[in-house]
């Protein structure tokens, strides 16, 4: 039995120690936090271009180049969460359960780790782990919304009423130009969070799992 008492940094230093399949190139957390911080620092650039220099053929070749990229960096942060990215779906299938073969191992190791430590702490680090995810779910619809409930038809609207208007180059003005900054900043934030109650979730699973028969 472990010496020490379990605490739930020893339990994320242990998750993030553990070894990752060959195909993945960054964890889905740093790839998806490069691609979205280069795809909303190109826009808003894209932006102070278009208003400073309007009429400027230098700044419309530059808002090309960084619509390009901010594309590029949303297509990154899309395909964040696959290890992968292949168009065949039988390739995708078979690296999925290759992955899942590298994985389980692992996975029980860390269970049988988990086991190791008293039966009653492990019960009160779930029952706490349990108690900051059932906050954090009821918290953050407050900010976000819940889009589950909606669906994507408020979302295509909002975009078609959005971009009804636009024409090229995009002419913001500077207090819709803040605002979209503020929006992107309240959008990472939300990214975070979401980030925060993945890994919650994930010490619940975990320590649910090592307490069972």
């Amino acid at each position: 039995m472990e010496s020490s008492t379990l605490t739930f940094a020893m339990l994320d230093k242990r998750i993030e120690s553990l070894p990752l399949h060959p195909s993945y190139q960054f964890t889905p957390s740093r790839r998806m936090g490069w691609g979205s911080s280069i795809a909303f620092a190109s826009a808003l650039l894209g932006q102070i271009i278009a208003k400073t220099l309007p009429n400027s053929r230098w700044a419309l070749a530059a808002v090309a180049v960084l619509l390009v990229i901010e594309l590029s960096g949303f297509f990154v942060a899309f395909t964040a969460q696959q290890p992968g990215f292949n168009l065949k779906p039988s390739s995708e299938r078979r690296e999925s359960a290759e992955i899942l073969d590298f994985d389980m191992p692992h996975h029980e190791a860390l269970i049988d780790w988990l086991r190791d430590f008293p039966r009653e702490r492990l019960q009160a680090m779930s029952d706490f782990a349990t108690l900051r995810v059932e906050r954090l779910h009821s918290k953050l619809p407050l900010l976000t919304g819940g889009m589950e409930k909606l669906g994507i038809l408020p979302l295509l609207a909002a975009l078609v009423i959005q971009f009804k208007d636009m024409h090229w180059p995009p002419q913001a003005s500077w207090p819709e130009v803040l605002l979209f900054a503020l929006l992107m900043g309240v959008y990472w934030q939300s990214m975070l969070q979401v980030m925060v109650r993945f890994r919650l979730e994930q010490y619940d699973m975990l320590l649910k799992k090592a307490l069972a028969p």
